[in-house]
């Protein structure tokens, strides 16, 4: 299969779709509520109740539309991770391969990467989005963690943040550290070294990581058409 990628290709999930129908829908049932006070004697349970929902459905329209519309995208130069905190990229030359994850043999909702040249991802990942990935991942890599210890007490020892970190040509301290030691940490586990969560069905996913992969022969290859 050959596929053309002079255009980028824009992946979208579910986090970002149907914000300004939530919020539009939200926001009118509010100000039907609170027209609907002025008619009332007292403030019904029902109203209070409605107004809550409608506040709710609000903040979760405008949390979708904070979302960046496209959570990965690919083109000739690499694979880049859309986050409203940040971007990374991935060049082609950078990883080996894109597959899914998997916990006792049921797939994880994540896409993960297996990195071949540490330097070219971390130089360029924002510290803010290294900060963020690491929070909302924590519990990926507490389990990775987990099986990695037989016995249950290498666990703090792993789970510390490492203050240094160093690959064949750079040395890196800091945040960029503790998310490299991470990143060898999830590897050594999983065989992946960098994580996107997603919102796909598994078939989707599946297909997503394959069509990755091709574009990376072909680019790696130079035979894309």
């Amino acid at each position: 299969m050959s596929i053309n990628l002079m255009s980028p290709v824009n992946v979208q999930g579910a986090a970002s779709r149907g914000g300004a129908a939530v919020l539009l829908c939200s926001a009118a049932v509010a100000i039907i509520l609170l027209i609907s006070l002025s008619w009332a004697e007292q403030l019904q349970l029902w109203h209070a109740l409605g107004l809550v929902g409608a506040g709710l459905g609000m903040f979760s329209g405008w949390a979708k539309l904070a979302e960046p519309q496209f959570f990965l995208q690919y083109d000739e130069q690499g694979v880049r991770y859309q986050h409203r905190h940040g971007c990374w990229m991935l060049t082609w030359g950078s990883f080996l391969y894109s597959g899914v994850p998997q916990y006792n043999g049921q797939p994880l909702g994540y896409i993960g990467f297996k990195v071949t040249d540490y330097d070219s991802f971390l130089q360029q990942l924002p510290l803010r989005l290294a900060v963020r990935i690491m929070t909302e991942q924590r519990a990926l890599h507490i389990e990775a963690v987990r099986q990695g210890c037989v016995s249950g007490q290498c666990a703090s020892e792993l789970l510390t943040e490492s203050g240094s970190f160093a690959t064949a040509t750079q040395r890196y301290n800091g945040i960029k550290a503790a998310f490299a030691s991470r990143m060898k940490q999830l590897a050594a586990q999983t065989g992946f070294d960098v994580f996107v969560p997603v919102s796909l069905t598994p078939g989707e996913t599946q297909q997503l990581c394959l069509q990755i992969n091709q574009a990376r022969l072909q680019l790696i290859q130079n035979t894309v058409t």
